[in-house]
């Protein structure tokens, strides 16, 4: 670059406080990270409550999937996912893959 390209380069150049936002998106991560973190727990907490569907239904012969609970849930959730300002078929899909996985815990449980 020659030097009166250089010094063009330089007048325009606009220096931003950087360190300001990057503390600021660091700070907001930080509140992602903690809210994962309740997610997870959250999930521990409902995967263990399905475990305990699974022996009861174990108990009294019932099968593993009830598919009017199922699109009860489906149903409700996403109607709730509106009203909090999220899609509602995402909702859906996120309850989705929380059902198969419970599924999964409890064929595992009554499988035994």
């Amino acid at each position: 670059v020659m030097p009166d390209v250089l010094d063009f380069i330089l007048d325009r150049l606009v220096i931003r406080e950087n360190v300001e936002m990057t503390e600021s998106l660091s700070a907001l991560r930080k509140q992602i990270d903690a809210l994962d973190n309740d997610l997870m727990d959250l999930l521990t907490r409902r995967m263990r409550v399905s475990r305990e569907i699974a022996t009861y239904k174990k108990e009294h012969d019932m099968a593993v999937v009830q598919t009017g609970r199922y699109s009860e849930i489906l149903d409700k959730r996403g109607a709730q996912g509106v009203l909090c300002g999220m899609d509602a078929e995402f909702v859906k899909k996120i309850y989705e893959a929380i059902h198969e996985e419970s599924v999964r815990q409890q064929m595992d449980i009554i499988n035994k």
